[in-house]
């Protein structure tokens, strides 16, 4: 992800994230960087057991790092086939590929496995009723990586989204997914929701990231 995320919120004069809620860790590639900046405390959600392994075990050296297996969309207990990428799995997703396949040719899908889905809402539910509360209340930044899944997950965090004050995420512009939502629909959606786009970066693939603030951090009316 381009947009440098720590440095764009102190050039903001907003205050530095206290605790980073993680969708589609992967293997934590993004754990020391968060270090660096001072994140104490964090919940970082993979869904594929080699990544996730990795993860966790990175984590258990960490404290207030908890690491998730988890499938996260808009609603518990569904089925998903999850389209499996030959690059670690950090490309597969819940959503075939589409333009994928030709704009990242070096890229395979080759495999599928069913996952049984987790709403965003439930898992922080019950890592605050089993051990984490402390961790929990401290989480004020969800930063999201699911190629294409993104606005389920979102639909399925309303009570997480009220601690949330920045959202760091994956975005495209470009049919690399079937299915995947427009940049635009995106934006109008967490609009409605409270919160305004600071800043986006395409590249030449479509594919880039945003930060979204909620307004009354800005000083915004809704």
């Amino acid at each position: 992800m381009s947009i440098p995320l720590f440095e764009t919120l102190q050039s903001l004069g907003l205050a530095a994230p206290r605790g980073i809620l993680q969708v589609g860790a992967s293997y934590g590639q993004e754990l020391p960087m968060f270090l660096q900046h001072g994140v104490r405390h964090g919940v970082f959600i993979e869904p594929l057991p080699q990544p996730y392994a990795h993860l966790a075990a990175t984590c258990r050296q960490i404290p207030n790092y908890v690491a998730v297996q988890a499938l996260c969309t808009d609603e518990s207990g569904k089925t998903y086939t999850f389209h499996l990428a030959t690059n670690g799995g950090m490309s597969s997703s819940i959503l075939p590929p589409a333009n994928h396949l030709t704009v990242f040719s070096d890229v395979k899908f080759e495999g599928t496995v069913e996952l049984s889905s987790h709403t965003l809402d439930d898992v922080t539910a019950f890592l605050g009723a089993n051990g984490h509360a402390a961790t929990m209340a401290e989480l004020d930044t969800l930063y999201m990586d699911t190629q294409g899944a993104e606005l389920k997950i979102l639909m399925g965090a309303n009570r997480t989204l009220k601690s949330i004050k920045y959202i760091f995420t994956e975005v495209m512009r470009g049919d690399l997914y079937a299915g995947q939502t427009p940049f635009p629909s995106f934006c109008a959606w967490l609009d409605a929701c409270g919160y305004t786009l600071n800043n986006v970066y395409f590249d030449r693939h479509h594919a880039g990231d945003a930060l979204f603030i909620r307004k009354d951090v800005l000083g915004l009316t809704a």
